[in-house]
């Protein structure tokens, strides 16, 4: 996506920054959540809905499992400003609030400018903020990025607002399942295909520009390419393939799983769709690869053993070893972008998401669900589950839906953040 935002000026001073961390900084998950208000944003001259960019915010702050997010409706006076000086944070603090989000939206030619601060109630100061300027229709993104910014903020590490989940669903009607995309809000989905076939296992390019996926469209499966800014739909490879291809990080490669001799193994392409080499040769069925962050190994699910398990490749050397242990049915690895652990689906009594270390050793449980993927900050995943798609913290302290209602949502993807 073209970047059609820009950050203008940064609203706060260090010495500000040090005394919130003292009073408000939130490290360690699995803590308290922390009160936060958000005030609507005052709109001058019919600038945009600041009631519209409060509850973007709001939403992503509560989906974060990091804050308790105050009713909008229970705002301590509507009518005072935006500044330190000309806010009665009393008001604020017997709301129960420790944190205050306040801004206000103007016109800026056919162009927005949103300016919005935090506060830290207690002390009565402003601990940071942010001017955003870009198109009117670009608002919900102004929030999510703010979201970031309060996540940077208070956690110490930037939040994953800023990006897009595709994600397969038969929302359209009868059995055809379509590739979808929504923002972190759950509410702004947009249809990306409509073939009325079945499309399945998106992945993201590290632009966040294309999507690779399984189609059956004309017969198949086999492996496609979708632009998602323009549409354009290639099909990758003219041998079946029996999973949605996942991109290297760096982008020059896609690795996928064609059916070679009867058999489903894995592949390495270029995004024309031209063979580097195969990687596996084995009787088992190979599927699902997942890259790791460094882009020198690949997990993978594997029946070389019996049942699906999960298996991690040396890419170089081509060395095997197999990382799942516990149960008879594990698959649909991803590897957190952080590189130490690797989600993925285990069936025991229902499906649910495990994490495992990179590395091996004990599984966690994360959430009943299955098709885990990792948030570009990897704090969270986001998985299906009946039908809805949630967002899980990793600790699984946090599960919060993502979307709900007009179909079957299964098999999300998480993008990196947009440029």
């Amino acid at each position: 996506m073209r970047t059609l935002l820009w950050f203008v000026v940064v609203l706060v001073t260090a010495p500000c920054y040090v005394n919130a961390q003292i009073n408000l900084q939130i490290t360690k998950e699995g803590g308290q959540a922390l009160p936060i208000a958000i005030a609507p944003l005052r709109s001058a001259d019919g600038a945009g809905s600041g009631d519209e960019f409060a509850e973007v915010l709001s939403r992503d702050l509560d989906l974060s499992g990091y804050f308790h997010v105050i009713s909008r409706g229970a705002t301590a006076d509507s009518e005072e400003g935006v500044l330190a000086e000309q806010i009665n944070f009393q008001n604020w603090s017997a709301l129960g609030a420790l944190a205050l989000v306040k801004g206000a939206l103007s016109s800026d030619g056919n162009g927005l400018v949103a300016e919005v601060r935090i506060f830290d109630v207690a002390q009565q100061k402003q601990i940071g903020g942010k001017r955003y300027r870009g198109e009117r229709r670009e608002l919900r993104r102004m929030a999510h990025r703010f979201a970031d910014e309060v996540m940077l903020l208070l956690t110490g590490e930037r939040g994953p607002f800023d990006s897009r989940i595709a994600f397969v669903s038969t929302r359209a009607g009868g059995r055809a399942k379509e590739l979808y995309v929504t923002d972190l809000s759950g509410r702004q989905v947009t249809a990306l295909t409509h073939d009325r076939s079945l499309n399945l296992g998106p992945s993201w390019d590290p632009n966040a520009n294309m999507l690779a996926y399984c189609s059956y469209r004309y017969g198949g499966p086999y492996p496609y390419l979708l632009n998602v800014r323009t549409g354009e739909q290639t099909r990758l490879s003219s041998t079946v393939g029996y999973s949605g291809g996942r991109w290297s990080p760096d982008g020059s490669t896609v690795a996928v799983s064609l059916e070679q001799d009867g058999n489903s193994d894995l592949f390495l392409l270029t995004p024309e769709g031209r063979v580097v080499r195969r990687l596996t040769d084995d009787p088992g069925i190979d599927v699902s690869p997942t890259w790791s962050p460094d882009g020198r190994r690949l997990a993978f699910c594997s029946s070389r053993r019996g049942g699906p398990q999960i298996y991690v490749m040396e890419v170089d050397s081509g060395n095997i070893r197999r990382l799942t242990f516990r149960g008879d049915y594990n698959t649909s690895p991803a590897w957190s972008p952080k590189g130490d652990l690797i989600a993925y689906t285990t069936r025991s009594g229902g499906f649910r998401v495990m994490a495992i270390p990179a590395n091996g050793g004990e599984a966690r449980e994360i959430a009943a669900g299955e098709d885990p993927s990792w948030s570009p900050d990897g704090r969270y995943v986001v998985l299906s589950h009946r039908g809805r798609l949630l967002v899980a913290r990793k600790d699984g302290n946090s599960v919060k839906e993502l979307t709900r209602g007009g179909g079957d949502d299964t098999s999300p993807a998480w993008s990196p953040r947009l440029e």
